[in-house]
């Protein structure tokens, strides 16, 4: 008989990673972004049903025993709720667990204690839980209202500080370097990269980084206003929770490994949260997720 099978999916606005394991075999699949709120909860199920048939050929098809899915845009009970009916048929009466990608990220680095969980990839968000078992956010509001210090954040902040300088702003090395990487070389082919051809603005984070470490000081002035504004958030939790929290913050993201953005983000939190007990998580948060499909089998 075939060992049961546990997935665990962390499903993001740039990719979905999955990991399995049944028995003592395993691995890890990638497949396509799948957002709950831009791209509906029909298509990022389809893309987590997916990633289950891979792994069940992968594994020797073993019976799906637990699957828990972090997912990008599932912050409300009605998304999740939807997104777990469309992938019922591919269970097999599997027990699931949807939940938003904090939560598995936060899983993966604190398990089921207290603590705080400073997210930052394509969007951003701060989120705890209190020595109660409470949850508490803050941030996290999307690309048009929040997600400050975020890849989508830099990307806009980088496309702003260049149509400054080409508008005859403060010198500054993002022309040269938006001409070489990405083949911008006036306002109009800025907007229109933006505009008609509809880029994410988080596929420009990479000029700003690359302006940092070039020694640019507009770019790394807009760098420092981001992360600060992320690192006010996580203060401002800090502040509404008080002494019912364990006085520590894990980061992880995509962001959170580059070295210029690291360094600044380490500098912003320790303005904004003195004292506290402040690192990069190292573990991933799909492995977080695949802990939550385990505990959901007992």
């Amino acid at each position: 008989m075939s060992d049961p099978l546990f997935v665990g999916v962390d499903a993001g606005g740039t990719k979905t990673a999955a990991l399995a394991v049944a028995g003592d075999r395993s691995c890890r699949l990638t497949g396509p972004a799948a957002q709950a709120l831009r791209d509906g909860p029909e298509a990022a199920a389809a893309v987590v049903s997916a990633l289950l048939s891979d792994a069940r050929r992968q594994l020797d098809g073993g019976p799906l025993a637990g699957v828990a899915v972090g997912l990008a845009g599932a912050g409300r009970d009605t998304v999740r709720e939807a997104v777990g009916a469309a992938l019922a048929p591919a269970l097999d009466g599997a027990a699931l667990a949807v939940t938003h990608d904090a939560d598995i990220a936060y899983h993966a680095a604190w398990g089921d204690g207290s603590g705080a969980l400073l997210l930052v990839g394509t969007g951003s968000l701060v989120f705890a839980r209190t020595d109660e078992g409470e949850t508490v956010r803050a941030g996290g509001w999307g690309t048009l209202l929040g997600d400050d210090g975020s890849g989508a954040a830099l990307g806009r902040a980088a496309l702003r500080a260049l149509l400054a300088a080409l508008d005859g702003g403060p010198p500054s090395a993002l022309p040269e370097i938006a001409a070489e990487r990405f083949g911008i070389h006036s306002a109009d082919d800025a907007l229109a990269a933006v505009y008609t051809e509809q880029r994410p603005l988080g596929s420009f984070c990479p000029l700003l980084l690359a302006a940092v470490e070039a020694g640019d000081w507009t770019a790394e002035a807009a760098l420092h206003a981001e992360v600060n504004g992320l690192a006010k958030q996580a203060g401002w939790l800090a502040t509404r929770v008080g002494d019912g929290i364990r006085q520590r913050l894990a980061y992880a993201g995509g962001l959170s490994g580059e070295p210029a953005y690291r360094a600044a983000l380490d500098a912003a939190l320790e303005r904004h949260l003195p004292g506290w007990e402040v690192a990069r998580c190292e573990a991933e948060p799909v492995e977080g997720a695949l802990a939550m499909a385990r505990s959901l089998a007992g």
